[in-house]
């Protein structure tokens, strides 16, 4: 089975997803990121670990992309993102040529307004594709706001981490402990975020909480950077507040040393379409506190336990619960999230994708 599939960066959590389809599939991945200098990930251009045939696509693609449409015959392609020049213009390259063709939507939330060209211009794009490939019920909806088909929409488990990431338990405190203090930590309860320090995140509000209650035998690990760093040190500095701890951004094994470390999960999103630290945090065993604006946290637990993203009072409670947990109440719950984050992983995230595609092959065989 022959498969294109467009995409914009060759993120890591998604070289591995392609590495590991490609052994079932002859797969051809096209890249259109920015390899600027200002990138944050230009390293990822990089190609030394990539498994799959793979071309990187000029600006504006368009002789590109119809020269290769002329010249292969694929049974599957995808479109990654449709929110850029090349997407566009593989999106009417596909219609004009009758090829049936995957949307790809690695998340979504419809939003509270929006202009009427925008709406105009997504609708367009999202509800001209063939079939679809979502994440779950909040991208169902997102998909649904831009007249997607609800029958043409197939979901598959979204993840960055592999089998090999999912503890088989969680950590013991008596563990957690022993790391946390031979990495300078002396906290009895450690709670811990990954994300961009930006109003998106909404870090500020987690630092709002505090004023609330700030129980100093809790320390706070925040791993992440960015343009609101320098106003979050000044507001620590203002309010006297020194449990709470800024790492830079770091590569995947330290950040899940600083998961096996701590005792619970955070992210204060105000807006997230997907979130995968939350399925990371889960694979390392950990209780998550989050916001029903975060959409990976809706898809895998009740609505009773998230908060609304603005009420730092609910935060605040929210932590304080946390703090007077049980160890074994935490371990518990731990527990619980390694055999929900053990069906988020890559490798079924691949077995899906097969099957979705044997399915969609089936089906146009009985039409």
């Amino acid at each position: 089975m022959k498969v294109l599939y467009y995409t914009n960066i060759p993120a890591p959590y998604r070289v591995k997803f392609f590495n590991q389809l490609s052994k079932y599939v002859d797969l051809t991945v096209l890249f259109n990121g920015d390899r600027s200098e200002s990138y944050r990930n230009k390293e990822w251009f990089k190609n030394n670990n990539f498994e799959f045939k793979f071309i990187n696509l000029k600006k504006i693609a368009l002789f590109q992309l119809n020269k290769l449409l002329n010249e292969n015959h694929y049974d599957v392609v995808i479109i990654g993102t449709y929110a850029n020049m090349n997407g566009a213009i593989l999106n009417i390259l596909l219609r004009h040529k009758n090829i049936k063709f995957f949307l790809n939507a690695d998340g979504g939330v419809v939003p509270k307004k929006e202009t009427f060209i925008s709406k105009y211009l997504k609708t367009k794009f999202i509800s001209t594709a063939s079939y679809y490939l979502s994440t779950g019920k909040t991208t169902n909806e997102y998909l649904l706001n831009y007249n997607a088909r609800l029958e043409d929409i197939y979901i598959y488990p979204l993840s960055s981490i592999e089998k090999s990431d999912v503890l088989l338990l969680p950590m013991k405190m008596e563990e957690k402990l022993k790391l946390r203090k031979s990495a300078g930590y002396n906290y009895k309860r450690l709670f811990v975020s990954v994300g961009s320090f930006i109003e998106r995140k909404g870090y500020d509000l987690f630092l709002n909480s505090l004023l609330i209650n700030n129980n100093e035998r809790n320390g706070y690990i925040i791993i992440g950077g960015g343009e609101e760093k320098e106003d979050y040190e000044d507001f620590l500095k203002e309010h006297n507040i020194k449990n709470v701890h800024f790492i830079d951004f770091c590569d995947k094994e330290k950040v899940f040393e600083y998961y096996k470390m701590s005792d619970v999960f955070f992210f204060p999103s105000r807006e997230d379409i997907w979130g995968l630290v939350i399925n990371e945090a889960m694979s390392c065993g950990l209780p998550v506190i989050a916001t029903f604006e975060t959409a990976s946290a809706r898809e895998v637990f009740k609505k009773s336990q998230l908060y609304q993203c603005d009420n730092i009072r609910a935060l605040s409670k929210k932590i304080n619960e946390y703090s007077l947990k049980s160890a074994l109440d935490l371990y518990k719950e731990g527990l619980n999230n390694l055999e929900i984050s053990s069906k988020y992983t890559i490798e079924n995230m691949v077995d899906k994708h097969l099957k979705i595609f044997e399915e969609v092959k089936k089906r146009e065989k009985e039409n």
